[in-house]
């Protein structure tokens, strides 16, 4: 066990460790006071569900409005140098939502909270692409979703403890806290390891080879870009059901709908902290094919047996079981994919365009599933979602034979 930590040590700058460790502060503090913001603004503001909901949706829209541009601004001012500043905008707008407690002003917050986060979400992953050994990205990657996840299954738990008393302030305000911590820290750390000088020579060397215009022939261009976009979209489609209309399904189809959906969700949360840390060793040495069709059918077969038995209990814990076991594999290989494939100096937009996939999907997802199952029942949601699945598999198949195409160049330059 020592061998295999010190060997791991080796093998990943001290940069991407402190990038994986940040990640799970800030997602253990985020998730100590993101999912009590509803709460608090209902509380503090005196507002009813749909004025929150509009807070609440603001944000998110933001990110998906600035996503791309957002991307572009990394790579054009280097991911080091943005993404610091793209964990102080949030951690400002956390600490207005605080000491201005006024609807319109929370709102305003709201919006740079979105750019901040759709900056974030670019150069976070571009930074670890970038620094990421390319026999190991991904590993890294399925550490790094691990990470997520762990904050997923501990915040909640502490930010409840945390507002026991009803002060709701204290999570915003630490997580808050946090974001500048990291962000400074990381900012030393960037400036200590030469990294925004490389953000200086990645600048000047994109000015040499893009002419005006360029980039965004490039982007429409890129096969692989394309085809990770629509999977994002379509793997967001299935998520985005959970939360809302598998939620209510639940709720309304059985006397403890509510417990059996906290449950599946803190299972959920449990099989990845267990699980995925154990998959990581091995899953660079997957083909990545093999690991698209085997995922995927992971989630085939969890929405056919709901198909045949969604009024059974156990039948939705084997099901998101067997997803969940199929999102472990298919995330960090798709991430991975979209590292190695992404150009340097392009990182940080090819992820914002892929981060813009998702977002829509989580804007119209709850939307087009909450009207099949309001309409003609969860049998159509859910033989529309084991559709989305064999797409998605062709997509991610036909976007890993174009990366392999692309790659094969390089590797017989580098072999030469």
């Amino acid at each position: 066990m020592v061998k295999w930590q010190t060997k791991a040590f080796q093998q990943f700058s001290v940069l991407v460790w402190s990038m994986l460790l940040s990640n799970v502060v800030f997602n253990i503090t985020r998730f100590m006071a993101m999912p009590f913001i509803a709460i608090y603004f209902s509380e503090k503001l005196n507002l009813n569900p749909s004025e929150v909901g509009i807070l609440i949706g603001i944000s998110p829209l933001s990110s998906l409005i600035f996503s791309i541009l957002g991307g572009r601004l990394g790579d054009k001012f280097g991911v080091h140098r943005m993404y610091p500043f793209a964990l102080i905008v949030p951690a400002v707008s956390l600490v207005g939502y605080i000491i201005v407690p006024n609807y319109y002003a929370i709102a305003v917050f709201s919006v740079f909270a979105g750019v901040g986060w759709a900056i974030y979400n670019s150069t976070s992953n571009a930074i670890l692409a970038i620094h990421a050994p390319e026999s190991h990205t991904e590993k890294i990657f399925s550490y790094n979703y691990w990470g997520i996840n762990l904050g997923g299954a501990l915040g909640p738990l502490i930010g409840v403890a945390v507002i026991a008393g009803g002060n709701y302030e204290i999570p915003i305000g630490l997580f808050a806290f946090v974001l500048l911590l990291i962000a400074g820290t990381m900012l030393l750390l960037f400036r200590k390891t030469g990294a925004i000088l490389q953000d200086h020579n990645n600048t000047e060397e994109k000015k040499d080879t893009d002419a005006k215009g360029s980039v965004f022939k490039l982007l429409f261009k890129d096969r692989t870009l394309i085809l990770m976009t629509i999977s994002s979209f379509l793997i967001y489609f299935i998520e985005a059901q959970d939360d809302s209309n598998f939620a209510q399904f639940l709720n309304g189809s059985f006397e403890n709908g509510i417990q059996i959906f906290g449950t599946l969700v803190s299972m959920m949360t449990g099989i990845i902290v267990i699980v995925q840390p154990i998959i990581a060793q091995y899953i660079d040495r997957m083909n990545n094919n093999v690991a698209f069709i085997f995922g995927n059918g992971l989630y085939f077969v969890g929405f056919l047996s709901l198909f045949f038995l969604y009024n059974q209990t156990w039948s939705w814990y084997f099901a998101f079981a067997l997803i969940t076991l199929g999102e472990i594999i298919v995330a960090p290989k798709k991430q991975a994919i979209m590292a190695k494939s992404a150009p340097r100096h392009l990182k940080a937009t090819y992820f914002s365009i892929i981060y813009a996939g998702g977002n829509l999907a989580n804007a119209i997802g709850p939307w087009i599933g909450g009207l099949l199952l309001t309409h003609v029942g969860v049998n159509y949601l859910l033989l529309l979602l084991m559709v989305v699945t064999a797409f998605q598999c062709y997509i991610l198949i036909n976007a890993n034979q174009s990366y392999e195409r692309l790659s094969k160049p390089k590797q017989t330059i580098n072999e030469a």
